[in-house]
Formats: structure tokens, C-alpha cells, sequence
């Protein structure tokens, strides 16, 4: 059975020590500067300020990751906009509060953007950031097959969900966890 293209970002699926969805979620905020839009699924990075929020709280600063950034995690929620109830996803140029897996050992479903054959699993990769879609709210971003390697990338890849929608080659969906993680590393932002 072929794999069929679902394009989502990355979907929380469990925890690295065996608990199922028990992960942190955080709030953080995006600037009304910010000129990219965020959907769920988006991987994000801290930006090293803060700003208070429409609700008036002081909350860090995210804005979408790149391929090759350190990540801070995942857009799992948006905070309810009292102005404006039917966008569920973060329009470009407007101030939102976003809730954001950023637990390290959070594990992740994304799919992968080229045909996988199992030989990647333990290694790392980036991710590809793409357009995200606003009918349905969900990220664009998939895993960068082209950067999987044994010694660095934002992710590292754990295995593949064990599904009968999901065989070993294109757009396979695979679990990972982030490598390049904020929390991780030794030096700021």
C-alpha cells in the first residue's frame, strides 16, 4: 500500500521516557513585526526578547525556524483572539500567544519531504519550512531527506510509526525528536 502525501509539521505523539502525549507545553508570543504566518505543526525558535501579550502577560518571543536553527519546539495551540475567532492559525503581522511543545524529549510525527528505506533511523536531520495551509490550520514544514547524517541536524530520527498507512518509502511519516533543542545546548540565544 502506497503512502499518501499529509503534509502536517509535526504532530506531538509521545514522550521520550514511554509516557504518551505527557509532554510541557508552554505560552509564547509573535510580535505583530513578524511578517511569516504560523500554523500548528510549525517548529519555532526563541528570538531572546520578551513582549507582554494581549491578555498582558511578559512572554519570550518565538518567530518560525529555519533549516540549520536551534529549535525551541513545537506549535501545538493558539491562544483564543477575542477579535478574531475564526482564524486558528497565526496571520502574518499580528501580535498572538502561541502554545509551544518545547519539552525536549517530546517525540514528534512529520513526514518525510523524499522517499525513506530505513537506513536513516538514528541519525539527524533539518527540516524544510514551506508554506503552511490556512484552510485546515497546519504546518507546511516535513523532514529534510537530503540532510540526514550521522552527525548533526535539528532532529533526530527515531523510527517510524508501525501503521498500516505508513510503509518505508515516500512520503513516509517518521518519529522524531529534536536534536538541536534550545534546552540542550550550552550557549543562549
Amino acid at each position: 500500500m502506497a503512502n499518501t502525501s499529509a503534509i502536517f509539521g509535526a504532530r506531538l505523539v509521545g514522550h521520550l521516557y514511554g509516557s504518551p502525549y505527557n509532554a510541557r507545553v508552554r505560552q509564547y508570543v509573535v510580535d505583530s513585526g513578524d511578517a511569516t504566518a504560523l500554523y500548528l505543526g510549525d517548529f519555532v525558535k526563541m528570538t531572546g526578547s520578551s513582549i507582554v501579550n494581549e491578555l498582558g502577560l511578559m512572554l519570550p518571543i518565538v518567530t518560525q525556524a529555519a533549516a540549520t536553527e536551534v529549535l525551541t519546539g513545537v506549535v501545538v495551540a493558539f491562544q483564543i483572539n477575542a477579535n478574531d475567532l475564526t482564524k486558528v492559525y497565526r496571520p502574518a503581522s499580528t501580535l498572538r500567544t502561541v502554545w509551544v511543545c518545547d519539552d525536549p524529549n517530546a517525540i514528534f510525527e512529520i513526514q518525510s519531504d523524499a522517499a525513506t528505506d530505513g537506513s536513516e533511523f538514528g541519525a539527524n536531520a533539518d527540516i524544510v519550512v514551506a508554506a503552511g495551509n490556512t484552510i485546515f490550520a497546519t504546518s507546511g514544514m516535513q523532514l529534510d531527506y537530503a540532510t540526514v547524517s550521522p552527525t548533526n541536524g535539528q532532529l533526530r530520527i527515531l523510527g517510524m510509526p508501525q501503521r498500516a498507512d505508513n510503509q518505508v518509502g515516500l512520503y513516509c511519516k517518521l518519529l522524531c525528536m529534536i536534536n538541536e533543542h534550545i534546552f540542550k545546548q550550552v550557549a543562549g540565544v
